[in-house]
């Protein structure tokens, strides 16, 4: 895609973090907004700041692991701008990871894999069908991560496994529209090159009641990213961080190349990479890219 310009924007999980940073800057560019977010007041807030840019936008109240209510903000999409021409499918949440992974609770499990991985197939479920009638240029993508979709972190099972499989999914779907010779593009984006400053950490907020954990579970999760600081500086890594306006900025311009991998990487995320595919290779056991 050439330009953005007058092209219509969907966002999930766009009312914070990388979604927020997503809007604002394709919003800046022309672009028409449709940020959709589980939290209300998180929308109304961030629709009054893209309203005050002078960019175009709406908001849509969505619950991602719901398939119907993915439904109703492609329809809302579609019948207020009568095209849509992109669809991230940037939705997450950070699980209360426990150390090992036979001590999580299933409903953690659950939980992340509802939001993360089911969040993507529903946006995909419900968008492409209508992308393809449409059959007009257009681009999905779906949020990945360097934990799982590159490297796997040997102490978040939950939200590495979710990555994987996401990465997996949009690999297929971008070979199978390439088979079909389809106007429709796909993009896998991959939040970094370091560990991206949003809210994820407090996704708690988000969690359905039928899918709580024990108190001792929650009380060994990381909070905020000052505590993930905290953690990785005990254990002698001095973290690194990336604003999601980078992410944003990232993403746009890859986009504007048509690139599947929006991917950036720092060298020692490149390096374990690397060895993680020598290993598999060469058959030998994997080893912890820490």
């Amino acid at each position: 895609m050439k330009n953005f310009k007058d092209k219509v924007v969907v966002i999930t999980g766009g009312a914070s973090g990388v979604g927020r940073a997503l809007a604002f800057r394709f919003g800046r560019e022309g672009s028409k907004i449709v940020i959709a977010d589980i939290e209300q007041k998180a929308l109304d807030r961030t629709i009054g700041e893209l309203k005050a840019a002078n960019i175009d936008a709406i908001s849509v109240v969505t619950d991602v692991t719901k398939y119907e209510s993915v439904d109703a903000l492609a329809e809302k999409a579609f019948s207020h701008f009568g095209a849509v021409h992109v669809v991230f499918n940037n939705a997450g949440v950070g699980a209360s990871e426990t150390p090992h992974v036979w001590e999580a609770p299933l409903t953690e499990w659950q939980w992340c894999f509802n939001v993360n991985l089911w969040g993507v197939v529903h946006g995909i479920k419900a968008f492409m069908p209508r992308l393809v009638e449409q059959n007009i240029e257009a681009h999905i993508v779906n949020t990945s991560s360097g934990n799982g979709g590159v490297v796997v972190m040997p102490m978040t099972p939950m939200y590495s496994a979710t990555k994987a499989a996401v990465s997996a999914i949009t690999e297929v779907l971008h070979l199978q529209l390439r088979a079909e010779n389809s106007p429709i593009k796909v993009s896998t984006l991959y939040p970094g090159p370091n560990v991206v400053a949003t809210g994820i950490y407090n996704s708690e907020r988000n969690r359905p009641k039928e899918l709580t954990v024990a108190e001792s579970d929650a009380a060994k999760a990381v909070h905020s990213l000052d505590e993930m600081k905290e953690q990785m500086k005990q254990m002698g890594v001095e973290l690194q961080v990336t604003q999601p306006e980078d992410v944003a900025d990232f993403a746009y311009d890859s986009l504007l190349k048509d690139m599947f991998w929006i991917l950036p990487l720092r060298e020692h995320t490149e390096n374990a990479a690397k060895v993680r595919f020598d290993n598999m290779m060469a058959r030998r056991d994997p080893v912890s890219p820490m």
